[in-house]
């Protein structure tokens, strides 16, 4: 069986093939994951961003520092867009 030096056989096409589908199968799959960790992480840091707003809001800070902290977390909480009022967790 003679071959030409740049041509692989049939079989050789099919493995190369065959890696590839495997190898795009586990980047999309390591995405998906990927972003349902980011999802998930992004969740818990909103309810502790809102517990800690709504904290501040019904009792306001007394001293300089703690009204520059609570000012800080309500703008993380709207550049996080969180939700307004927290929901229960599961």
């Amino acid at each position: 069986m003679t071959t030409e030096p740049w041509r692989l056989p049939s079989r050789a096409w099919q493995v190369v093939f065959a890696s590839l589908l495997f190898a795009a199968a586990v980047a999309i799959s390591s995405m998906v994951y990927a972003n349902s960790v980011a999802r998930t992480s992004e969740r818990s840091l909103c309810d502790l961003v809102v517990r800690l707003d709504d904290t501040y809001r019904a009792t306001p800070p007394q001293n300089a520092t703690g009204r520059q902290l609570a000012a800080e977390i309500g703008h993380l909480r709207s550049e996080l867009d969180c939700p307004a009022a927290r929901t229960a967790r599961r």
